[in-house]
């Protein structure tokens, strides 16, 4: 949930004097309003002539010239404008003025003219909804949406009955709104009730956990002198303290409720529950649900799930009351290499020699190293059905690494295949093929730091980009595959745990300082390719081949720190790319 957008709405309060409308948006404005919004209207288009009440529009309409001079005054205080616009000629006048969104009254949800232009412009579009019926909104929805320009729709609640009654607001119809147009609209609420109620105030407050992005309050210079509009609004100083109780009332309801705060953090670590032992228990010992009890213990680690503990073989003695940690069990791991040839940046990077060898051999054969010092026990790759990357798939199965091909997009359907082709294996490194650098002994580390902290994820950010891998349990990244809303961006799938942090255990690798480098050593650019290039021919030629160590990369820079100018300028694009990342929890 975002922060509210809070809506100052001046209406008719101005009286028909322009620079009342001045000064109603300047204190609104200085009160904390985000937004000021007008009503833009021409009596002869707005009413017929014969209307009794045709006289009063008219003597408070302004004239063309009037709101031309205001809509300029006003954009000079910096917030953004609004208007109902009550036809044509009122939206003209409004675009004209490059204002920020159009809001159409109920009254013309089915002025399909005003709705037939409102659907060219690139605007936010607000559509009051108070005594509609959903086939009329549902229509005006439609007309707006054919071409689809609109930068947002809106769907506001409430409706003016001077003033309405707190029974007739009927807040729970935003839940209802929510429900038919939540997919393609965003939800405010229109506050009408008198502004001497105290819950002229309350109620608004009470709308934000419906999820509304906008707020919308009518203001005024003096209630008490009971000018036109008067009703529901707020004088300058309430609405300050409206403002102010809006933003107190954010912090309460939480704009992010899948987060905790610091504070709770601090609870769950102190409070939660450690699966410990009830007695001594050596190594080769099958661990029973009679040897271990939930108790408070003094580890800074989450504790690990009963049923992936138990039946499991003890590989480490646990003295009594020691807190029981997956390092103590065993456990398979299997590293899964992703990559595929399709590059904008750097064509066909994966198969650029260096060395005399493509560029992805040089990870394989790193990675091998792993294998064969026994830190991890399988190397699957994956890559995508594409025949261009036949050529991947060919040099994998040279190094007899598990190969399986899928989903050009969906990148964690592919590593899927890998986890599902594998199911002994819990504990998954995933190694991107731009990493290529990716250091052995920190891919043991890597491993020991996520057992350690039962975590279901572990980084090792800490260490220069492109020489670090991920550490998931293999059950985590089946859920993230089930319960993703979308998972085709998981080409960026630590940000589904990031963007997520605190529903999931994570953990970060503490690095050494003499190894927490911000080197790029990721091979995504030109730049990248003749920095590595130059990188791995000095170790070649120091008779290292593949078995180089940090050591040796830091030594590196240290005797040549101008190299790493090379690449000094290329930007880390994932930083910038937009990926949908909210799991669908109800799905559990």
């Amino acid at each position: 949930m975002c922060q509210v957008e809070i809506i100052a709405e001046v209406a008719n309060a101005h009286q028909g004097k322009p620079e009342i409308a001045l000064q109603l948006a300047e204190s609104a404005v200085q009160a904390g309003a985000d937004s000021v919004k007008f009503q833009i209207y021409y009596a002869e288009e707005f009413i017929v002539k014969t209307h009794s009440r045709f006289d009063h529009f008219k003597k408070q309409s302004f004239t063309e010239d009037v709101w031309n001079d205001l809509l300029a005054r006003v954009k000079m205080l910096g917030a953004k404008i609004y208007a109902d616009v009550f036809g044509i000629n009122a939206l003209k006048t409004a675009k004209n003025n490059n204002i920020d969104g159009y809001k159409v009254h109920s009254s013309d949800l089915c002025n399909t003219k005003l709705l037939n232009i409102l659907s060219q412009q690139e605007k936010k579009v607000f559509f009051a909804t108070g005594g509609s019926t959903f086939l009329e909104i549902s229509y005006a929805l439609n007309v707006v949406n054919s071409i689809r320009n609109a930068k947002e729709i809106i769907l506001l609640h409430g409706f003016q009955a001077y003033p309405t009654k707190i029974d007739d607001t009927c807040l729970s119809r935003l839940r209802l709104l929510k429900q038919i147009y939540g997919n393609i609209v965003s939800l405010g609420y229109m506050d009408h009730v008198d502004g001497d109620d105290i819950f002229s105030t309350i109620l608004p407050l009470m709308a934000i956990p419906y999820g509304i992005k906008y707020l919308e309050k009518h203001v005024t210079l003096d209630r008490s002198a009971r000018g036109v509009d008067y009703y529901s609004s707020l004088n300058p100083d309430e609405f300050s303290r409206f403002v102010r109780n809006v933003r107190v009332a954010e912090t309460a309801i939480g704009m992010n409720p899948e987060k905790f705060s610091e504070s709770e953090r601090t609870y769950r670590a102190q409070t939660k529950k450690k699966w410990v032992a009830i007695k001594g228990l050596k190594p080769y010992e099958i661990l029973q649900e009679s040897d271990i009890e939930m108790k408070r213990a003094d580890l800074n680690a989450d504790t690990p799930e009963f049923e992936k503990i138990v039946g499991r073989r003890i590989i480490s003695s646990l003295e009594e009351d020691e807190p029981l940690t997956n390092k103590h069990t065993d456990h398979k791991v299997m590293a899964v290499i992703v990559a595929r040839l399709q590059s904008s940046r750097l064509p066909q990077k994966a198969i650029l020699d260096i060395n005399g060898l493509p560029a992805i051999c040089h990870l394989f054969d790193r990675v091998q190293l792993a294998l064969k010092k026994g830190y991890i026990d399988r190397v699957a790759f994956c890559t995508t059905n594409e025949s261009e990357d036949e050529v991947l798939f060919k040099l994998a199965v040279s190094y007899s690494f598990r190969t399986y091909r899928g989903d050009t997009e969906n990148v964690l359907s592919r590593m899927m295949l890998a986890v599902e082709g594998n199911p002994d294996f819990d504990v998954i490194l995933r190694i991107t093929g731009d990493d290529i650098l990716v250091d052995p002994e920190y891919i043991s580390k890597s491993i020991e730091c996520h057992l350690a902290n039962n975590a279901e994820y572990t980084d090792a950010k800490q260490l220069p980009s492109g020489t670090e891998v991920e550490v998931f349990s293999a059950d985590t990244l089946r859920f993230l595959y089930k319960m993703s809303k979308d998972c085709n961006g998981s080409e960026y799938l630590t940000r589904y745990i990031t963007d997520n942090k605190d529903q999931f255990k994570t953990a970060s690798l503490v690095v050494p300082t003499k190894h927490n480098r911000d080197y790029r050593l990721t091979l995504d650019a030109e730049e990248d390719y003749n920095l590595i290039k130059d990188l791995l021919a000095y170790m070649h030629n120091c008779g290292k081949g593949h078995d180089y160590t940090m050591n040796d990369i830091v030594n590196y820079f240290e005797k040549y720190p101008e190299k790493l100018e090379i690449n000094s300028k290329v930007k880390q694009r994932k930083e910038h790319v937009q990926v949908i990342t909210e799991i669908d929890w109800s799905r559990k």
